[in-house]
């Protein structure tokens, strides 16, 4: 009796069906803008296209696959090291760091305590607090780490150091662990070409730049392309920098709180510098309850604000505008 032939298993369904993104997404804890990013950067996972749309199909081993590279970056590997093995080697590596804990990657992950993340901090730790950031960011994905850890742990650290709990040195060094974890998340999205492309800066006096990197990783999850500028820039050369760069949108992070009639004055200033077809969006605690009277200008005060009026900016009629100069 001859052996029945073994077929090939297809990639996704032969019936046009297999997982779109979302599910994909929902199912592995990763966002959307990261699977892109993989499938430029790393050529996986490369999804099938149906027919006539080009809507992505990933295979159920491709999930499985993400989910167990998922279980690698929990334990600290990195992506670039990882995401070529077969689901195989994956399970060995996995196997290699019992007995230390593993977390199956969730939607109902949650991050390490704050408490317990100020500990590390104020006991000069930092390696391990380097090592929670790089767990609980490779678990929860760029959204729900910067919601539910990165700023609420910024919050806390100036909190503990306005209440004398904590030196400006341990402020210094939190800053820079979490500048350090969202730069490399940043860099998974660098080849993506998204829209609209967000401008993000801040006025002089204001020295705070951590918000925003925040900012600049939500973003990302929400489809968009931001440009950091950085530090205190005055409004004419954020300006300058909107026109060289064709920003889309001009985001700018207001923290200080005690001289709102100089950060109106930067605001209108700006909003007269810049093209009447730019947005300038303005967000932070010191931008609450900022007036500026102009239709293209919004303050946004919550992260829902934000991802909501990146939609509403990409459903808005076009304008049309003669060519940039870049001028």
């Amino acid at each position: 009796m001859r052996p029945r032939a073994v077929k090939a298993v297809p990639r996704t369904p032969v019936d046009g069906g297999g997982h779109t993104i979302r599910v994909v997404a929902a199912r592995t804890g990763l966002e959307m803008g990261t699977l892109r990013a993989w499938e430029r950067r790393y050529g996986f996972p490369r999804p099938e296209r149906r027919a006539g749309s080009n809507r992505r199909l990933y295979s159920t081993a491709d999930v499985d696959r993400l989910l167990a590279i998922q279980r690698t970056l929990a334990q600290g590997y990195r992506v670039g090291d990882v995401i070529g093995k077969s689901i195989a080697e994956l399970e060995e590596l996995a196997r290699e760091q019992e007995p230390a804990e593993t977390r199956s990657p969730s939607v109902d992950f949650a991050p390490t305590p704050l408490g317990e993340l100020l500990e590390l901090l104020t006991n000069d730790r930092v390696a391990e607090l380097e090592a929670e950031l790089r767990r609980s960011a490779a678990v929860l994905g760029a959204r729900r780490f910067v919601t539910e850890l990165a700023h609420p742990l910024a919050v806390s650290v100036g909190q503990a150091w306005a209440d004398g709990r904590l030196s400006i040195r341990h402020e210094h060094l939190a800053t820079e662990c979490l500048v350090t974890q969202m730069r490399q998340m940043l860099a998974t999205y660098q080849d993506i070409h998204a829209s609209p492309v967000v401008l993000l800066a801040t006025f002089p006096g204001e020295l705070h730049t951590l918000p925003l990197e925040l900012i600049a990783l939500y973003l990302v999850v929400t489809g968009a392309k931001p440009r950091l500028l950085g530090g205190p820039t005055p409004a004419r050369e954020i300006a300058e920098s909107a026109r060289a760069l064709r920003a889309d949108v001009v985001g700018v992070a207001v923290t200080l709180k005690d001289d709102p009639k100089q950060i109106r004055a930067h605001v209108k200033a700006l909003r007269g510098s810049l093209p009447p077809h730019v947005p300038l969006w303005i967000g932070g605690a010191g931008a609450a309850d900022l007036e500026h009277g102009h239709e293209d200008t919004r303050v946004l005060t919550s992260w829902d604000a934000i991802e909501r009026a990146v939609v509403e900016w990409r459903e808005r009629p076009r304008r049309k505008t003669s060519p940039r100069s870049g001028a």
